[in-house]
């Protein structure tokens, strides 16, 4: 598991929001929808008093599948599932998600960028953003 801290705001948080069709851009005849080549993993999104949690479900990775970035305004997680079955193999059904994944977290609070933790275990991802103390 890789980590950046980078000093800047993240330009923009992309959504999941249905596919756009480009008949209007290049005037073709048939519709054409664009689609995200990555796919976004379930996450939960809480908050204690000292500190903001983002809980990512990534089961089958290693740690050093995935990297974690912090902007000033968000936190993204990022990595490649990779296919590690048998080409060979006659499926039946392909429910897990495979290829490269992105999460996008906006990040409204003061955070503690020096006490930042992660912890990757049994397929979970939890970062920890702890609270930025107010002096009071």
């Amino acid at each position: 598991m890789r980590y950046r801290w980078i000093r800047y705001r993240y330009s923009e948080v992309v959504h999941d929001v249905e596919p756009q069709p480009l008949e209007e851009l290049w005037g073709a005849r048939h519709r054409v929808m664009m689609a995200r080549p990555q796919w976004r993993p379930p996450v939960d999104l809480y908050e204690t008093e000292e500190n903001l949690i983002i809980k990512v479900e990534i089961a089958g990775l290693r740690e050093e599948d995935f990297e974690i970035t912090l902007y000033n305004d968000a936190l993204v997680i990022e990595g490649v599932r990779s296919w590690r079955l048998s080409d060979a193999a006659r499926f039946h059904a392909v429910e897990v998600r495979y290829g490269p994944f992105r999460v996008e977290v906006p990040v409204v609070l003061n955070v503690d960028r020096e006490r930042i933790g992660a912890q990757y275990e049994l397929g979970f991802l939890c970062v920890t953003l702890p609270k930025m103390e107010v002096n009071r």
